[in-house]
């Protein structure tokens, strides 16, 4: 706790509160279902319509018709009828994991800076084939499989005086002149000693169903740093560049090998997409309304089993 003196009778006292427990989720609804994207059985909360589609999505093909869930209709109506807040629990059938990064290049080609994972899960989050493939891309510069749905990233800016970087997520669909930049984090660096280290800046954290020995679910979360992106967090940092520069604040430190930092940060001007996430929406045939039966939108009662544990789990 400081103490700071500031006029006769008046003292400013600042509470230390970094190491209070976060405040239980408040939110006027909950449901659970399916949804086009997003994380998977974890109670995410959103605040607006607008937020809900950015995060979950609301329409998907289904061979040659647009096919819409009804947890999408159920969150439109809410925030209509005035409601503010809802916490959304994403099921699924089947395994679904969250997609990465193509690769990122430096000057240094046996490590990638940094690699990045989507927040949510599934293969609709993929528009690129592999690591090294960077996305196959128009004549307009749009990718061949980017949609409204998943992203791409850029990099820009590389200042290697200072060994900073400029990180843009666009959205999937877009072109080089028609650029729709999702998120833009300025000045990252490698160096965990800086105050806009990647991990710091973007976040770490990596939510997902755990099952205890005595089988209670709930939501664990591993990582240091807060997710502050609203997409991506960092899945890995693949070299650190530890006080990037020496004492004089000028010169650019090296690495143990001797090779210098500014090899490990990304080369300017390159993008790229993501790949490898896994899990497709289904629809179960005529599940829809009245032709709702044993199967629902693709699932049947037992999916719902663990997020319905999740929502009930107190602690």
């Amino acid at each position: 706790m400081a103490e700071t003196l500031i006029s006769p009778g008046v003292l400013a006292r600042e509470n230390d509160n970094s190491f209070l427990a976060p405040l239980p989720l408040e939110a006027g609804a909950a449901i659970i279902g399916p949804s086009v994207k997003g994380p998977v059985e974890v109670p995410t909360l959103v605040t607006s319509y607008g937020e809900y589609q950015n995060k979950f999505g609301t329409a998907f093909t289904s061979g040659s018709t647009k096919q819409e869930y009804l947890t999408s209709i159920a969150v439109k109506s809410y925030f209509n009828q005035g409601g503010n807040s809802m916490l959304v629990t994403r099921v699924t059938s089947g395994n679904f994991d969250p997609a990465s990064n193509s690769a990122v290049a430096a000057a240094d080609a046996g490590v990638a800076p940094f690699t990045l994972e989507t927040l949510g899960k599934g293969a609709i989050f993929n528009n690129t084939t592999g690591s090294g493939d960077s996305g196959a891309e128009n004549s307009d510069g749009s990718l061949v499989s980017g949609s409204s749905d998943n992203i791409r990233w850029a990099i820009a800016n590389v200042n290697n005086a200072k060994g900073t970087f400029t990180l843009q997520l666009r959205r999937g669909d877009d072109s080089t002149k028609n650029q729709i930049i999702l998120e833009s984090f300025n000045d990252l660096s490698l160096d965990p000693n800086d105050e806009n280290y990647i991990e710091a800046v973007i976040g770490n954290q990596s939510k997902g169903k755990t099952v205890d020995a005595d089988g209670s679910i709930y939501v664990k979360t591993t990582g240091e740093y807060v997710n502050r992106s609203n997409y991506v967090r960092v899945a890995s940092v693949g070299r650190q560049t530890l006080d990037y520069l020496a004492n004089d604040g000028q010169t650019v430190n090296t690495d143990a090998l001797g090779n210098s930092f500014k090899n490990s940060l990304p080369t300017n001007n390159q993008k790229g997409g993501f790949h490898t996430g896994a899990g497709e929406n289904v629809t179960g045939g005529n599940s829809y309304f009245e032709e709702i039966g044993e199967t629902t939108q693709g699932l049947v009662a037992g999916d719902y089993a663990d997020a319905i544990s999740i929502l009930g789990n107190q602690d």
